[in-house]
């Protein structure tokens, strides 16, 4: 009966529908499963008609262990009291005995590192499955201390920028940016912004990177569009935990406060203008006072709750990875992870690079 509908009528119906639901329409017929993963303007369509509608469904994904499928999903719902749902995800480049770090997001699709017995950068779409390995940057021997993911719309472009260095004194990072339109990485000026003062993962918004620079209490922004370097003020509190985006505004963390095992949420409401840092309400992050937390990292903050990354200290005298839900004064734990880099929020989405 479908094979009667005209496939226009059937793009516009299936554009206004999840993506989790069009995932399962996709055993239908071959037709439905080529509109659905292999059409790049029904993929564009589908995600800016939820992005104008305010209608994206966000999950976060996380990393299982090394004899694992070693991704699941967490999906946040409409209800904030809804429990998480995991669901386990197709990752087609992870392989036995190696491990798989998770950075940035970027429109559904995640800016991936494979360290096996050689790194191996993908930008992989959790909601799909599809993935497309990235040309090798050429940066042997050095250590990556900072980078971030993007999407440049006056060029329908994506980026991800590297930032690599020896940690030699008075060296700058080395800046190499992947450009999707050219399939290829290039070197651009070296950067000042060196050293572990970085935070490491870059926070989209306003189609710029952001970056924590803690020793000097800014945040070092990156233009995608002019490739230019800036700094912005940050609100004024005596330690900042991580950065994040909430509903398309900068926000960061305040400092934990142990007693009452809580946070403050700090919002950007005007993009780039010091004076408009608001701070918007305070979270809950663990069930009782836990001296033993030093660091906050927001994952994926959404008006009905929010996916932390707590960092503490084991017995060991090392670190150790919660993701965590904090909803109504509520907390959740969701995963538990022994090495950094295994959590991120995306939005789901059909779309993938051509």
């Amino acid at each position: 009966m479908s094979e009667n509908i005209p496939e226009d009528v059937i793009s516009k119906i299936f554009q206004r529908l999840p993506v989790k639901s069009l995932i399962r329409f996709t055993s239908v017929s071959k037709r439905w499963r080529s509109i659905i993963l292999q059409d790049p303007h029904f993929a564009a369509s589908h995600y800016q008609i939820a992005s104008e509608n305010k209608t994206l469904s966000h999950s976060v994904c996380f990393r299982g262990y090394f004899d694992s499928d070693c991704f699941f999903e967490s999906q946040t719902t409409s209800s904030s009291s809804s429990p998480v749902m995991k669901t386990g995800l197709r990752c087609p480049f992870t392989k036995p005995d190696s491990l798989v770090y998770l950075y940035c997001s970027c429109r559904g699709l995640v800016s991936a590192v494979f360290n096996g017995e050689n790194i191996e950068r993908y930008i992989w779409n959790p909601s799909t499955g599809l993935s497309q390995k990235l040309p090798d940057p050429g940066v042997p021997n050095e250590f990556q201390i900072f980078t971030g993911f993007a999407y440049v719309s006056a060029t329908d472009d994506y980026k991800i920028l590297i930032a690599n260095s020896r940690f030699e004194e008075g060296e700058q990072s080395k800046i190499h940016i992947f450009s999707s339109k050219s399939k290829s990485w290039r070197r651009i000026q070296d950067s000042q912004y060196s050293g572990l003062s970085m935070s490491v993962l870059g926070t989209l918004c306003n189609e710029t990177l952001h970056w924590l620079r803690f020793k000097q209490d800014i945040i070092v922004a990156f233009d995608l569009a002019d490739e230019k370097f800036r700094i912005m003020a940050l609100p004024v509190v005596e330690e900042y935990g991580g950065l994040g985006d909430f509903g398309g505004c900068l926000c960061v963390f305040g400092q934990v406060d142990v007693a009452a095992a809580s946070i403050d949420l700090w919002v950007m409401r005007e993009y780039g203008k010091g004076n408009s840092w608001t701070k918007l309400f305070n979270l809950r992050i663990s069930d009782q006072p836990d001296k033993q937390i030093c660091y906050v990292q927001p994952i994926l903050v959404t008006e009905t709750c929010t996916f932390l990354e707590i960092h503490t200290e084991s017995g060991s005298d090392r670190r150790v990875a919660k993701l965590v839900k904090s909803y109504q004064l509520k907390i959740e734990e969701v995963h538990v992870d022994r090495y950094r880099h295994g959590m991120v929020g995306y939005e789901e989405s059909l779309l993938w690079l051509e």
